[in-house]
């Protein structure tokens, strides 16, 4: 295991798209990404605005989420992500700022939700590398932020997330985020050295974390708001990095129910499941009990019980710092598996099948 995510030149062999180059590089991709959000032409208006929705699905509609987790605490209006073609809520309309996020901007569900939107007179801001997401920006004359094609959806974060913080920053729906985008690209500057490919499994936690998961199927604890969003984002990751089965809750809610399912199977969960906990140090005093008590409760139904701290004063970095590690180790899983990290061949036959059956 050790050795194999060692092997520079295999890596280089399994990772055609280069993936793991590409989150190695997210901090310069978050820089990036923050100065392109900060010259989006066109602005909509934001006067009078109620309401706020990011429309967008997978690897892009995670953008979505980190903003909500990001920016609610001090957001004035409430904000809402929606993954789905529609119909969308009836509160929706002229007085509601809409972000439509697709990387290649052909996802049907994020352009259909896009044209419903417009037809209810909602003030629109769209993100993609292109595709008919700008061509509807271009034809209905709406705000377009134009990111970098050549990528993974899921190797994108970064250019989906941070226009959209930006937007809300010029727009001064928020305080100005410039010091928490500056804080969170130090620190993931400072996780690419610790994580990067050339330091050893011993020195790498990245590393460190995909040996515990491999062979086993990890399940991904987070507490409700930042937490929970780097726990289903680490779910999806090694889903699609991993190519491999993966599972994710959030706490308090979790212990209301799904605690109780670690009472039954216990000699398959404890050879084959590990719990992976990650913890914000802003967690409600009574969730960070819960997931002391949870782990106590849970820790000898399972092979492993790890947790990972995020790093950081404001929610940005903090999110960020969870993200960043857990998805080069779901790349360092499927390299370990032997399998290429980048192509999701399942999802580009299913997208193929719905354009058989328009």
């Amino acid at each position: 295991m050790s050795a194999s995510l060692d092997d520079l030149d295999r890596i280089s062999r399994l990772d055609s798209e280069d993936v793991l180059g590409a989150v190695e590089a997210f901090a310069d991709q978050c820089a990036r990404a923050w100065e392109i959000g900060r010259a989006i032409p066109s602005l909509p208006d934001a006067g009078g605005i109620e309401s706020i929705v990011v429309l967008g699905m997978g690897g892009s509609g995670v953008s979505g989420d980190v903003t909500q987790c990001v920016v609610e605490p001090r957001l004035p209006v409430p904000i809402r992500t929606i993954k789905s073609y529609g119909p969308l809520p009836e509160w929706i309309g002229r007085n509601t700022l809409v972000f439509a996020a697709s990387y290649s901007g052909s996802t049907e569900e994020t352009v259909a939700a896009l044209e419903e939107a417009h037809d209810r007179g909602a003030r629109i801001v769209t993100v993609s590398s292109g595709g008919p997401l700008r061509e509807l920006a271009e034809s209905y004359g709406l705000a377009h932020s134009q990111i970098p094609a050549g990528l993974q959806p899921r190797a994108s974060l970064g250019y989906l997330t941070l226009p959209i913080l930006a937007a809300l920053t010029t727009m001064e729906l928020v305080p100005d985020l410039q010091d928490d985008v500056d804080e969170a690209i130090e620190i993931l500057q400072g996780i690419a050295e610790r994580c990067h490919r050339k330091r050893p499994h011993e020195e790498n936690p990245a590393k460190d974390l995909a040996s515990k998961i491999v062979g086993r199927v990890p399940v991904v604890y987070g507490g409700h708001g930042l937490g929970a969003v780097a726990a289903y984002r680490f779910k999806c990751d090694l889903n699609e990095y991993g190519k491999s089965p993966a599972f994710w809750n959030e706490l308090p809610e979790l212990d209301h129910n799904e605690i109780v399912g670690w009472n039954q199977l216990d000699d398959l969960t404890r050879e084959r499941f590990v719990v992976i906990m990650l913890r914000d140090s802003e967690d409600h005093p009574r969730v960070s009990l819960r997931f002391d008590i949870t782990r106590r409760l849970i820790g000898s139904k399972v092979a492993e019980v790890v947790e990972l701290g995020g790093e950081g004063m404001s929610p940005l970095a903090r999110v960020l710092s969870l993200v960043m590690p857990t998805q080069l180790a779901a790349i360092y899983v499927g390299l370990a598996y032997g399998v290429d990290p980048g192509p999701v061949v399942v999802i580009q036959s299913l997208k193929k099948e719905l354009q058989d059956n328009p």
